[in-house]
């Protein structure tokens, strides 16, 4: 019974794989997927369909077979990329208009949100912060999570606000024919605070920061690569010329990178 957890998590995540597999391919190739949303939507999500079918995926399964060896750095590789697929397709089930995929996305969301709990109380049962040495540099990682945080605070505040002032609907809203913005609601309510939590939780040197801070490192590069993919569609399908947010999110993934490579290599042993 020692290893049940993971023999779930594996389960769950051959059937997570195999649904994204789906998802992506249909929403990247045929081109009916998206046919009842606005031209950007559609390319959007073109790109991102792209990156989880030939990055995700293998992402997925690559990191889930090096836990079942006991390394270290896969359970946050895996966490990172779980947490991602949980965001997204909270995206899609509440910001893509319905088709033939809609039971496709509930099911990927709840089998990832599963997924991410489960792999996360196991990392919670063992000594974590016991794994790295005194030199990881929580200061460095913990003040850009909370820049990053502000910064995607302000950009979502600067459509809201006025909007709600003047009695509006954001443009991001109304551009899309959507009630809401999915992405405002999770960043704002979920992704942002976890990003200022952890900070603290980090620099204070507490476990839980060490097991939550390269889970959002993984999940920040991820998202990024997908946000680049995204611009790339919007040009390729002539929507947008605009490039220079691709280089800001060329640039949050860089530096992502960087500082989950300084965190994890102060792991002391490799093997659990």
């Amino acid at each position: 019974m020692k290893n049940m957890p993971l023999k779930i998590i594996t389960i769950l995540t051959i059937i997570l794989s195999i649904f994204i597999i789906v998802v992506s391919y249909y929403g990247a190739f045929v081109f009916s997927t998206y046919e009842r949303d606005a031209a950007s939507m559609a390319a959007q999500g073109i790109g991102q369909d792209i990156v989880d079918l030939f990055f995700v995926v293998p992402l997925l399964i690559v990191s889930l077979l090096f836990m079942h060896r006991k390394n270290k750095t896969a359970y946050f590789i895996f966490s990172g990329t779980v947490f991602y697929v949980l965001y997204s397709f909270f995206i899609y089930s509440f910001g893509v208009h319905f088709n033939n995929l809609f039971l496709f996305y509930c099911l990927i969301l709840g089998l990832s949100l599963y997924t991410f709990i489960l792999v996360i109380n196991e990392l919670n049962g063992m000594d974590v912060k016991e794994w790295f040495t005194n030199n990881v540099p929580v200061r460095s990682i913990g003040i850009y999570f909370i820049l990053v945080a502000l910064m995607f605070y302000l950009l979502w505040f600067k459509d809201i606000v006025p909007a709600i002032l003047s009695n509006t609907i954001p443009k991001s809203v109304s551009d899309y024919n959507l009630l809401v913005n999915p992405v405002h609601v999770i960043d704002i309510a979920i992704a942002l605070p976890g990003l200022i939590i952890t900070a603290i939780l980090l620099m204070k040197r507490q476990r839980l920061g060490f097991i939550l801070t390269p889970v959002f490192l993984v999940f920040t590069i991820i998202l990024t690569v997908a946000l680049i993919a995204m611009v790339i569609m919007l040009q390729i399908k002539g929507i947008s010329d605009e490039t220079s947010v691709a280089g800001i999110f060329a640039i949050l993934s860089i530096i992502s990178t960087v500082l989950l490579v300084l965190f994890l290599k102060n792991i002391r042993i490799t093997g659990i």
